[in-house]
């Protein structure tokens, strides 16, 4: 089976919000959508935070995408939205965006992890995944997960042409 690019929908006129957008996997995520060009909304729990990962992230090489920054309310009202937030806040960031993320397709890339001196292990989660869960906070949304295995480190790397 080969993969032809041409049959693929154009996105480029979409804008990817990323709620949790500050952290290492959501900078990461963003800088490597802005770096293909696509439009990005950074969100935060604060707008300030927001802005200024979106300022930092406009100075990075490679960026050709228009990068906006602020609160995560504001990023769920992208046209596709990626979940990043750390496990401990998920829960309670989604089912307060529940309403803006309507009729949204929403991809959900949190690992339920825990750490300790032995390192990370996995947490339980009532629904079954963080992606279930999300799909049991959002009714109203379109839910999928993605990009568990993609290393921040790498997406950050500027050297690193792909991943």
């Amino acid at each position: 089976m080969t993969f032809d690019a041409s049959n693929l929908p154009d996105v480029s006129a979409l804008t990817v919000g990323i709620l949790g957008g500050t952290g290492e996997q959501g900078r990461g995520l963003a800088y490597r959508l802005a770096r293909a060009g696509q439009a990005v909304h950074i969100g935060s729990r604060t707008e300030r935070r927001g802005r200024d990962a979106a300022a930092e992230l406009t100075r990075m090489p490679g960026v050709t995408g228009p990068v906006r920054g602020g609160e995560n309310r504001a990023a769920a009202g992208s046209d596709v939205v990626i979940v990043t937030t750390p496990w401990d806040g998920h829960r309670d960031t989604l089912a307060s965006l529940a309403e803006p993320l309507v009729g949204r397709i929403v991809v959900d890339c949190v690992n339920p992890l825990g750490f300790d001196q032995r390192g990370p292990f996995p947490l339980p989660v009532p629904e079954g995944s963080a992606a279930e869960q999300a799909a049991a906070l959002l009714p109203g949304s379109r839910v999928c997960a993605a990009f568990h295995h993609v290393s921040a480190e790498l997406l950050i790397d500027p050297a690193v042409q792909r991943v």
